[in-house]
């Protein structure tokens, strides 16, 4: 009998490329409310594995359950709702403008009050200021507030975080912990 609790649940996971095993019969449950970070060297799989979870990636062969859902036969907008993910790629569009980015987002998890949300969410990351700016002319680290704002537009309950702190000052690290610690999010980080 499968734990209840268990969010996230992995069995047998694995994802070639060609002959390069990313992931080899991976295993893993993270309960609800769980912290998880997974340490390793590049190369070792740990973004594979999180772009399969998400759903970015297919798996060659395994089972992924998400809050009780086959994530790879079950995939729909109702599962991709309850994720969010901040990846080593911004997913963030640099000929449109932070608030452009961000009404986009809003409009494919149509969220009702979207611009309400986005002006408070970029005000949690410092980033008030910045609504009109073009992404391409922002810093590294303005660009992964921006992507955590997005990451975190539809309150999530599960976050998957790809070397998050990747370009941020101390103050953006402390915002980031904030945001990590508010809630009951169930949380995978990788980092190396």
């Amino acid at each position: 009998m499968e734990d209840p609790s268990a969010i996230i649940r992995i069995k047998r996971l694995t994802k070639t490329y060609g002959r390069v095993r990313a992931l080899d019969r991976v295993d893993l449950e993270i309960h609800r409310g769980e912290f998880l970070t997974i340490v390793g060297p590049n190369g070792a799989g740990k973004s594979t594995l999180l772009g399969v979870i998400a759903g970015l990636i297919r798996p060659t062969r395994g089972e992924i359950k998400l809050d009780g859902v086959d994530a790879i036969q079950d995939r729909d907008d109702g599962l991709a709702r309850k994720i969010g993910v901040l990846s080593n790629r911004s997913y963030l569009y640099n000929d449109l403008t932070v608030f452009e980015n961000l009404t986009f987002y809003a409009t494919l998890y149509d969220l009702e009050g979207s611009e309400q949300t986005i002006r408070v969410l970029l005000d949690r990351v410092g980033m008030a200021d910045q609504t009109d700016s073009l992404m391409k002319t922002l810093s590294r680290g303005m660009k992964q507030r921006i992507a955590l704002a997005r990451t975190m537009l539809h309150d999530p309950p599960i976050l998957l975080l790809d070397e998050p702190y990747v370009g941020l000052d101390q103050d953006a690290v402390t915002m980031l912990q904030d945001f990590l610690s508010e809630k009951q999010r169930t949380i995978l980080l990788v980092t190396h």
